[in-house]
Formats: structure tokens, C-alpha cells, sequence
């Protein structure tokens, strides 16, 4: 069967004995930073997608309760946006948290109902002007129904300017039940709200949910934590308000922006690797090592390198993974260890950048041009050896028997005119070597036929869909 990378977990007594990106340190400042906050406050978790947000913020809100005693919720904004209104979707979380913690405190209980209640005013007074803004621009509205409801808008404004004093009282009234609320679920610390996904959301719903925190839920001693993808949220804003500043738009919401990085992906490559357990699938496969003299070669390290040549995600590298143990599973026993190394190279260049792949498969653009876009992105230690493998690979693709052979005499002609002491020698021999094996005792199959049937197995990956497998890992949303 396929293998899947488990869900996330957090051990209650070793809280980062799973975290393989080092979100320990990180976690621990800003924890410091939102224990002594006092005031209403919004903080902001910023990354890409698929860069781990939502385990960042899963175990940050593990790491609270238990070394803070500081009590919080965390809810999906995206699975929840079904809703229409983000009111409703916070005071139902909190509704949960107290029915999970405090069924049993008539006090808590009574202080929510009057939240509640207060909560249906104001829904009751906001409602026209909600069906206005829910429709426009999305549906095509019969033209009379959509006059009846402008009626009611432009109605619903006058009220409004008439009765100013009055919402503002009630704004009032919903800020002081919530405060008294908050006092008796935790009276000295301050109470978290994690909201996850909120860039995934319908744009309306987005944006209506980051005015509610702002306008309705602004009290001391609440804060909020946004998980966003910052320029997807910003593009939802643009979806509504047209080509605005959406950076200025969200500091009106937003008090504080934290940037999430990863410091390096090579811990989540070696992570996947061992519970991938691909070493033991190389053994199983009996996949032989070609070429003895490379030293230090290993997939690994190529996986590496590769997924820091081409800007890979903690998803794409995810999906590296899940689409390297699916084609394992078709593959025959007995291939040779180049196999897996070219299949390494066109999985990922296909995953990441799928236009440079068809450049390359349907010779669009030139082998020189290709070698100088993946290596020149690189960040690495300038593995030299992952970096001829590489070049190699490019050479021999959608090449004929002819075409590869007369690479290779240009490649060798080099070597006339380096010095045989030298790691470039080493280097460009080496090139030389894997565009001129026969991988069979006919010598008809090099590494142009090799790549024409590791090219088979990638394209067979098209036939599924990966987006099942890789949500089951809580490690990379």
C-alpha cells in the first residue's frame, strides 16, 4: 500500500520531540512577548503556503497552556467560512472551548449567554447591510429584488446615522459581557485566539472576519493570532476593493506581523527520508551503485540540494517524497541507483517548475541554458559531484544515440585542456563517464535510453492526485 506521512502529533510531555524545523526558539520569544501583552492586540503568523503555519501555531498554543497556563482556542477560518458570518464562527468556537471546559461553571455559562444575547443585536441590526455586500458583484441578482434590497440598504443607512449613539452603546455592551467572560475563564492572563487559514477563505469573508476582530473583539486582554499567507490575502483584498495598498490596508488590522521562516530544509528532508525508510527500499529493490569512485554520493544529499536549487516548499519536498515511494512501488528489482538519481532530478524539476521540465523533455530551450538556471539558483555547499550528475542528466536528455555520442567527444575534447591535478579534471572525467556507460552488456542502453524510461515512470504520476495523501501531514500546512 501506499505509505502516508502521518499526522502531526505533540507529545504532552516533550512538546517539540516531534518538530523537525526548529520552531522551539522562535515559540519561546514571542510566548514571552504575549504573556506581558495587556491590551488588545493582533499578531499575524506570515509564511507561504505549504511552510508550516499550522504547526507553528498548534504547538505555539501547546506551549501556552502549558508552560504559561495561558488558555486559548484554535479554529480553521477556511473550514469554517461555510457560515457567511465570522461573528457567528468566533463566539461558536468559544461556545465549544466553555462547553469542553466549563460545563460544569453555571457562572461562565450564564456571563457567555449574555454575550450571545448581546451578539444577536447587533447580527440583527447589521443584517441588510450584510446581504448587500454578500451579493454584490457575485450574483446576477434579478434587477427589481436587487432595487428592493438597495432600498433597504439606503434605509438601513439613515437608521443608522439616526441612531449612532445607540450602536455604539451596543458595541459597548457586546466589548463589556465579552470582558466579563474572559475575567472568570482566566482573570490574569490574557486569552488566545488562533485563527488558522484565514487566506483560504472566500475574500468577503476574510476581510469581514479581520473587521469583527478589529471593531467588535477588540478588548483587552484578547489576542488574536492570524495564520495567513500574506500576498494571497492580499490578493483576496484586491478581489473586493480593487488595486489598492493591500499592505496598508491590513496594518489597519493588524498590530504586529511575524514572518515565518524556515532555517533550512534539509532537517524535513532527512526527516522524510528515515520515515520514508527509503534505504530500506533501496535494499529491497536491490538497487546497484554504478559508479564506485563517486564518493560520498548520496540521494539524499541530492534531494538536498535539489530542493535548494529550485526553492522547494516544505509541501513540494512532501510531495518529492510521496511521489518517489509510489513510482518505488511500480518499479521492477535489480534497476541501477542512476535510476533513482535521474528519477530524483525529473520529479522535482517537474513538481516545481513544470514549464522548465517540458523546456527540457521537448528541447525548447538549450542545455546550457537549463544548466545555468538550476545551478545558478543554488544555495548550497557546491556539491560538485550532485552538480555533474546534474549536468549529465540535461546532456543525454531527448537525445539520439548519435547526438549523446557526439556530446560526449565534446566533452572529452575538454579535458585536453585541464590540468589532469585538478578538481576540475575530476569533475568534467566524471561527465564524461556518465554520458558514455552502457547500463547494458549490448551497450546499447546509456543514459539518454535511462532517462527515456525514467521520463514513462514521472509521467505516469500525472494520473493522480496528491493533494489526499499530503494534507494527512499537519508538519507542512
Amino acid at each position: 500500500m501506499i505509505s502516508k506521512n502521518p499526522i502531526f502529533e505533540i507529545d504532552d510531555n516533550d512538546i517539540f520531540k516531534n518538530d523537525k524545523l526548529d520552531r522551539k526558539e522562535s515559540i519561546e520569544d514571542l510566548s514571552s512577548l504575549l504573556v506581558s501583552t495587556k491590551e488588545a492586540f493582533t499578531i499575524s503568523i506570515n509564511a507561504d503556503w505549504g511552510a508550516g503555519k499550522t504547526t507553528f501555531i498548534k504547538l505555539w498554543k501547546k506551549y501556552l497552556e502549558k508552560e504559561h497556563e495561558i488558555k486559548s482556542i484554535y479554529f480553521s477560518a477556511w473550514e469554517d467560512d461555510f457560515s457567511k458570518e465570522p461573528l457567528i464562527s468566533i463566539l461558536g468556537e468559544i461556545n465549544k472551548y466553555i462547553s469542553d471546559n466549563f460545563d460544569s461553571d453555571d457562572e461562565i455559562k450564564e456571563k457567555f449567554q449574555v454575550v450571545k444575547n448581546t451578539s444577536g443585536k447587533i447580527l440583527k441590526r447589521g443584517l441588510p447591510a450584510f446581504i448587500k455586500g454578500a451579493t454584490a458583484g457575485v450574483l446576477d441578482i434579478d434587477k427589481g429584488l436587487e432595487s428592493a434590497i438597495g432600498a433597504i440598504t439606503e434605509s438601513t443607512a439613515i437608521e443608522l446615522i439616526e441612531n449612532y449613539s445607540k450602536e455604539k452603546e451596543l458595541t459597548t455592551e457586546f466589548k463589556n459581557s465579552i470582558q466579563k467572560l474572559l475575567e472568570n475563564i482566566n482573570s490574569d492572563k490574557p486569552f488566545i485566539i488562533f485563527i488558522d487559514e484565514l487566506d483560504r477563505c472566500r475574500p468577503l469573508y476574510a476581510i469581514e472576519l479581520l473587521e469583527r476582530v478589529k471593531h467588535i473583539f477588540g478588548i483587552d486582554d484578547l489576542i488574536f493570532v492570524l495564520s495567513i499567507d500574506k500576498n494571497q490575502l492580499s490578493e483576496s483584498i484586491k478581489s473586493q476593493y480593487g488595486n489598492i495598498d493591500a499592505n496598508s490596508y491590513l496594518k489597519r488590522f493588524i498590530d504586529l506581523e511575524y514572518n515565518l521562516k524556515n532555517p533550512s530544509s534539509d532537517k524535513f528532508c532527512e526527516y522524510l527520508y528515515e520515515k520514508y525508510d527509503i534505504n530500506k527500499i533501496l535494499n529491497s529493490k536491490n538497487i546497484q551503485n554504478t559508479f564506485h569512485d563517486l564518493d560520498h554520493l548520496d540521494h539524499l544529499e541530492m534531494i538536498k540540494y535539489l530542493s535548494k536549487s529550485l526553492g522547494l516548499t516544505l509541501r513540494d519536498i512532501e510531495q518529492t517524497f510521496i511521489q518517489i515511494d509510489i513510482i518505488f512501488k511500480t518499479l521492477q528489482p535489480r534497476i541501477f541507483e542512476s535510476h533513482l538519481r535521474v528519477l530524483i532530478f525529473f520529479i522535482i524539476l517537474k513538481l516545481k517548475n513544470h514549464h522548465l521540465y517540458f523546456d527540457l523533455i521537448k528541447q525548447k530551450k538549450t542545455d546550457d541554458e537549463i544548466i545555468n538556471i538550476i545551478l545558478s539558483n543554488s544555495n548550497t555547499n557546491n556539491n560538485t559531484i550532485i552538480e555533474t550528475i546534474i549536468k549529465s542528466i540535461i546532456y543525454a536528455t531527448a537525445k539520439t544515440d548519435e547526438k549523446l555520442h557526439e556530446i560526449d567527444m565534446e566533452q572529452n575534447h575538454k579535458l585536453k585542456d585541464i590540468d589532469e591535478t585538478s578538481d576540475n579534471y575530476r569533475e568534467q572525467r566524471w561527465l564524461t563517464e556518465l554520458l558514455s556507460i552502457s547500463y547494458s552488456q549490448y551497450n546499447n542502453y546509456k543514459l539518454n535510453k535511462l532517462i527515456d524510461t525514467v521520463i514513462k515512470k514521472v509521467e505516469f504520476l500525472d494520473k493522480f492526485n496528491f493533494d489526499g495523501l499530503e494534507n494527512n501531514n499537519e508538519q507542512i500546512k
